[in-house]
Formats: C-alpha cells, structure tokens, sequence
C-alpha cells in the first residue's frame, strides 16, 4: 500500500455519544429498470460476465482462483478489492455459469492463504505476480468489506454445508472489520488495518457501503452496526450538504469526524486529486445506491442526476474527474466506464427513466473486458439496474 506523509488535518475530534440507528428492512422508494426487455438486459449481463472471467488465474496445486487486476501500473497484480469483486460476481451470476461455483471457492482459498500480518482475519492487499504478499502485507478496507459481502451471498446462494461454511466465515470478517476497522477517532472506517495515530483521523468515501452494514447487522445481531451506519449517513449528508451543495459529490478522502468532516487535502494519501471526486469515489452511487436505505439512495441518485446535466444526458460526453463543485479536473476530457457505470445504480432511484435508459444502452453496447476496475464495477452496476441476478443478504 503506497503511504504518504500525512498532512496537517487539525486536531482529531473525539467520537460523540454513539446512538443506534434503525435499520429499515427495505427503502420506501421507487425503483426505475432499463425499459428493455428482461431478456435482453440478462443477455447483456452475461456476455459481460463471461469476457470479465478472462479476470480469473487458477493455482491448480493450492487450489486458488484469484482475480488479477494489475493495479497501479501492473506494481500489484492480485488486490484485495479484486477478490472482493469477484466473490460478490461469482455468487451472484452462479446461475448464469455453472463454473461460478468453483471459482467462488478458488478465491475463499485464496484469501484464506493471504491473511494480513498485522489483524489475520483481514486479507492482505496486495499480491505480486506470482501471488506472493508484498508490500507489508496489511489490509484494505474495501476489500475485506467485500470478500465479508461475497461469503453472505455465497451462503445465501449456496448455503454453508459444502467446502466452506461461508456464513460463519462471513461473521469472522465482520467481527475482524469492527474490531480492525472503525476508527475510535472519528466512528467512520479507516483505510485499513495499518490506520494508526493520525492516519484514524482520514477516511475512503468509498468505503462507506451502507448496504454492506445493513447485512452485517442481520448476519450478525450486533446493534452496533446501525451506529456505525448511522455516522457514515451523517457524514454523507454533510459532504454533500456543506461541501458540494450543488453537485453531490464526495470525495476520494476525508478527514475528520462526521459532524465536522472534510475534503482530505491534496497528497493525502495517492494523488492531487484527494480531495476530488476521482478513482475512488466514482464508485459511490454504486456503493450507496446498492442499500436498502433510502437516504443512501437518495445520495446516490442526487450525484447521478448531476451527471446527467453535466453531460447532457449522453454518457459518451461525460469526462472523468471533478472538483466538488462539479468542475472537470485537468486531463479529463475522456470517458471512463469507470465513472459512468456506477451512475445507473443510482439513476434507478433518481425518477428519470430516460437518463437510466441511456447509461444502460452505454453499458450494453460495452460489453467485451475493458479493464479489471472499470469492468468490474460495470458488471457489478449491470448485475444491480438488471435485478435478475442481483443478492441482497
């Protein structure tokens, strides 16, 4: 994991008097899908799914299937996000690809022979080549989110009597997450298991998977995830009530707590645009739209509803990038399905059946393999807006 010198944030505040939100079992809000037809769009689905295994490396000797991403420029090939993707994917189209199965396995092996040195039940980041642990071998917070989420759905596709007992190693991740990964500083995530002294005060929008919460609380019984929901949902509101009043927009990363958080400055922790919408943040109306919670849908159909204005409601006009005031960043006058995915989860909450329409043509028309991050997070947006293979633990 790249690490930079933290910047001047100010003082960290101390977590408030932590209160438990209700969970709603389901969001009173409408839900839009593409007006074309079912079949259609589950064909489109699983073409993209089967050009997205080409993803896929296989260990026969250690039983492993992991994903290979190349991240930053090919430094990490094997990422913890990659297995956390593709244990969500795999479990959710098992009935498109009877392979689904195997592959869902191979990865739990997988992540199961690369725990973190600093808290083991969390997955190590990164990987090299020949799938060997490398650069200090802590954790990321999105990837053990996810591999947590692809074991609940893996239990409720499969159930947990086969090779592995996925709910129970569904609930060790999540117990591993509490006690790992929220911050005492600010009661938000931390960026991993390394988040020590200042580094509590900083966190990934990103990683704010309210629906994520949602499940561990039913997976679990722990009350304690409706606080944590409910501070990240303050938090939200914040942002993007204070911050990007008129786009919605959050940030790749902020600092401090949600009753004061703000923009991490530039250089945080990867680049200048850190406090940006940018490569982390493209992903929110996927991450918030996914919930069950109305307001997090609410948050992610604000920000797509921006990018319909900002692109005129063609997704081929839409740059890559933005201030939180909406403004393209430099160099981002190209198109990235990176960014334009994510933006049909939240258009299915926003009212606007012509905007969804439009980004999922775009999607459709696109379905060879385009990348490990872009066509990842458009095969898990195309899995949501469709609804057939969609799991929600």
């Amino acid at each position: 994991m790249h690490r930079r010198t933290l910047l001047a944030t100010g003082a960290a505040l101390a977590v408030g008097p932590a209160v438990a939100a209700p969970i709603p079992a389901l969001g009173a809000t409408t839900v839009l899908r593409p007006t074309t037809s079912r079949r259609r769009t589950d064909a489109s689905v699983r073409a993209l799914w089967h050009s997205w295994t080409a993803l896929l490396r296989h260990d026969a000797a250690r039983g492993w299937w992991a994903v290979r991403a190349d991240a930053q420029g090919g430094a990490n090939a094997y990422v913890a996000e990659g297995q956390g993707y593709g244990l969500m994917l795999c479990a959710q189209l098992a009935p498109a690809d009877p392979r689904a199965r195997t592959y869902a396995e191979g990865i739990t092996r997988y992540v199961l022979d690369h725990p973190s040195r600093i808290d083991p039940g969390l997955h190590a980041a990164e990987q090299d080549h020949r799938m060997v642990t490398q650069h200090g071998g802590d954790s990321a917070t999105d990837g053990d989110l996810d591999i947590a989420m692809g074991w609940l759905m893996a239990h409720r596709r499969w159930g947990s009597a086969g090779t592995y007992d996925y709910l129970r190693l569904a609930r060790d991740r999540i117990a591993a997450v509490k006690r790992s990964l929220v911050s005492p500083t600010t009661g938000l995530l931390e960026l991993g298991d390394w988040s020590h002294g200042a580094w509590q005060n900083v966190s990934r929008p990103s990683d704010w998977m309210i629906g994520h919460f949602g499940a561990f609380h039913r997976a679990t019984g722990d009350a304690s995830w409706g606080t944590v929901w409910a501070r990240h949902l303050v938090a939200i509101r914040r942002l993007q009530s204070v911050h990007a009043p008129r786009t919605g927009l959050l940030p790749d990363f902020t600092v401090g707590p949600p009753a004061s958080i703000a923009p991490a400055p530039a250089h945080t922790l990867e680049s200048a645009h850190d406090g940006h919408c940018y490569y982390n943040s493209c992903r929110l109306p996927l991450r918030l739209g996914s919930s069950r919670h109305p307001e997090a849908r609410a948050a992610a159909a604000r920000i797509s509803r921006w990018a319909r204005t900002k692109c005129g409601g063609d997704p081929a006009r839409l740059p890559t990038g933005y201030t939180l005031g909406g403004a393209t960043l430099p160099g981002g006058a190209y198109q990235d399905l990176a960014f334009i995915a994510p933006l049909a989860v939240g258009a299915r909450w926003g009212g606007d059946q012509a905007w969804l329409d439009a980004l999922w043509r775009h999607l459709a028309a696109r379905t060879q393999l385009n990348g490990y991050y872009a066509s990842s997070l458009q095969l898990l947006s195309m899995v949501q807006v469709s609804g057939t293979y969609a799991l929600s633990p």
